[in-house]
């Protein structure tokens, strides 16, 4: 098998949202629940429920971009894609399209399915470039059943 997502698909899906939630969660409810008189830089109501409007907002963001995003990996039986939770198996003739999107520090690579899967239609990763190249020159006869927008 061989892997086309980067390595930073694990930082982005696991840590990021894990680490802003908890300590930036935390640092939140100290805000909201502490008495006045403890912490005088936290008096403002104005400043408290900004910031939580400010959490709320990033967790929604995180939730709409980050968590979308999966970890692919490539054989000659299929495409598995994980979440790190469940793995799915798809086949290339259920593949309707391969690409990506080049975001300059990022390239975001997409697959679409011609029928929705357990994961949805669109299925998005954080690419890494190279190893797809490598892969596509390795086993070109898989894709002939896809469009590629590479």
């Amino acid at each position: 098998m061989q892997r086309i997502s980067s390595n930073l698909t694990l930082f982005f899906r696991i840590f990021v949202p894990t680490f802003w939630t908890v300590f930036y969660g935390l640092f939140t409810f100290v805000m909201l629940f502490s008495e006045d008189s403890t912490l005088n830089v936290f008096q403002s109501d104005w400043l408290k429920y900004s910031n939580l409007l400010f959490y709320l907002s990033t967790l929604l963001i995180i939730y709409l971009t980050i968590f979308r995003l999966k970890r692919v990996e490539m054989s000659r039986e299929g495409v598995f894609v994980t979440n790190y939770f469940k793995t799915v198996k798809y086949t290339y003739d259920s593949i309707d399209s391969l690409g990506y999107k080049d975001y300059y520090f990022f390239k975001v690579g997409f697959i679409r399915l011609k029928d929705k899967g357990v994961f949805g239609s669109t299925i998005l990763f954080l690419l890494k470039k190279k190893y797809l190249e490598d892969y596509i020159q390795a086993n070109p006869d898989l894709f002939g059943y896809m469009d590629l927008y590479l």
